[in-house]
């Protein structure tokens, strides 16, 4: 049975980990997480990588936003790995819902209440981001 698009709309919220080959700058799929809600949009889209890109070493704003993620909160994780917080991609509910349908985007679980948490303080208080995009995405 095909779940109808607005089913699949309701599954996806804050702190949602997805599966996804979506990316066209991406050969892969990647996991991710959503971090920021609206009406009609999603947004986040925060990688989870296995190591911290070494371009970003030097560069102390977007290293403060490398979030550590053990292997033993997640069993989907091969390794300890880092959720990157630095680039909020936005996609609307419907095409990320039409991804899910077509199996190419996959539900995996939810981060941890208190990893969330701790995503969200990084986010409204980095400076990597606006005040507009903090009120829209990372506040209820």
């Amino acid at each position: 049975m095909e779940l109808p698009v607005e089913l699949t709309e309701n599954l996806i919220e804050r702190g949602s980990i997805l599966h996804s080959d979506i990316f066209a700058d991406i050969d892969h799929g990647k996991f991710f997480v959503i971090i920021g809600v609206d009406k009609d949009f999603i947004a986040g889209f925060f990688f989870i990588n296995s190591n911290i890109n070494k371009a970003i070493w030097n560069k102390e704003d977007q290293l403060a936003m490398q979030y550590h993620l053990k292997k033993e909160d997640y069993d989907f994780l091969r390794y300890n790995s880092f959720l990157n917080a630095t680039n909020i991609i936005t996609r609307s509910r419907k095409e990320l819902s039409e991804s899910i349908r077509e199996g190419r985007t996959s539900m995996i679980g939810h981060l941890k209440q208190e990893h969330l948490d701790d995503v969200l303080d990084m986010v409204r208080n980095s400076k990597l981001f606006n005040k507009i995009e903090k009120s829209r995405f990372f506040y209820d």
